[in-house]
């Protein structure tokens, strides 16, 4: 294959010999030619320096840092116009004429740890001749999530005294990598009164069970303070207020908490008392219909008492 930057011509000499060897005499200058051979120049596409970039980044960096800059040429020395493919949320951007690719925004790893683009190389004479690498972009963890605790604890309770063993399951989650997550640490309030009336257990790296500390808590509703810590140095914490219903329990374990009325809800005595009065005004209603209506037709006198009454003559 003729490469005309490598190359532009070619000067070949030829010769030309019988296959039987000459009796006499010897091949002289008509028996060679010289032929000389210029290579055309043909328009080439541009050529990327790699096939695939790996590039790490840490999680918040500021925007407009540059993280990698592609590197292509042209063989015939034209301009190279550079653009990206596949960032759909346009997160990076690339300089045209540069190559220098840089953050567009701060990246988050919990949203994506990973993007993938193509990095488009064109021709700056000719649209139709290019050339594409990938680019894949790590996103590198940051300790950046404080842990918080996972879960609906409203309508459990722990048995006063205390049952062998009851205990609410607490879940939490840290949206860090194992790196800063690791293992989630729960710790009550250095407090005399808290740590004499509670006491926390790790299951395992995400969950731990509270229970009572001491056999007998007056039924109430207690707020337990304590909080959640990553495994992370420094490490990020988050201080919880827990509300825990301890009340006395049946054999069967089930709360004995009578139920209160729903707020806004008439108790039974009210209930009463507004249809003790509707009961009143309706009647008071019907008797002023009634007593109008005796006024409004009041009666005829009958034929009868009309004939007994005598007719006065005058002569």
């Amino acid at each position: 294959v003729l490469d005309f930057e490598r190359e532009s011509e070619y000067i070949l000499v030829l010769s030309a010999q019988n296959q039987v060897p000459l009796l006499r005499g010897r091949y002289g200058p008509l028996s060679t030619a010289t032929v000389s051979i210029y290579v055309d120049d043909v328009n080439e596409g541009p050529v990327l320096s790699q096939s695939h970039y790996e590039v790490t980044v840490r999680e918040g960096e500021e925007p407009g840092r540059v993280i990698a800059t592609i590197r292509g040429y042209d063989p015939d020395s034209h301009p190279i116009r550079y653009s990206l493919q596949g960032d759909t949320k346009k997160y990076f951007s690339i300089g045209k004429y540069s190559g220098e690719l840089k953050t567009v925004q701060a990246l988050d790893r919990e949203e994506n740890s990973t993007y993938t683009m193509e990095v488009i190389a064109v021709d700056g004479r000719n649209s139709s001749l290019s050339a594409s690498t990938l680019v894949t972009v790590h996103i590198l963890d940051v300790n950046d999530n404080s842990p918080v605790l996972v879960g609906d604890y409203s309508w459990k309770y722990l048995c006063t005294p205390q049952w062998e063993d009851q205990a609410l399951v607490l879940a939490s989650r840290d949206s860090d990598g194992p790196q800063h997550g690791g293992r989630l640490n729960f710790s009550l309030r250095s407090d005399a009164a808290v740590r004499r009336n509670w006491k926390l257990t790790p299951i395992n790296d995400t969950h731990t069970n509270l229970s009572l500390n001491i056999p007998y808590l007056p039924p109430e509703v207690y707020m337990v303070p304590f909080t959640i810590s990553d495994s992370s140095s420094p490490p990020r914490s988050t201080f919880i207020n827990l509300p825990v219903t301890v009340c006395p329990c049946n054999i069967r374990g089930n709360c004995k908490i009578a139920a209160k009325p729903l707020q806004g809800m008439p108790t039974i005595q009210s209930a009463v008392g507004i249809l003790l009065g509707t009961f009143a005004v309706i009647g008071i209603i019907l008797i002023v219909i009634f007593v109008r209506l005796s006024y409004q037709n009041p009666k005829e006198p009958s034929k009868t008492s009309q004939e007994r009454v005598p007719l006065k003559i005058s002569i």
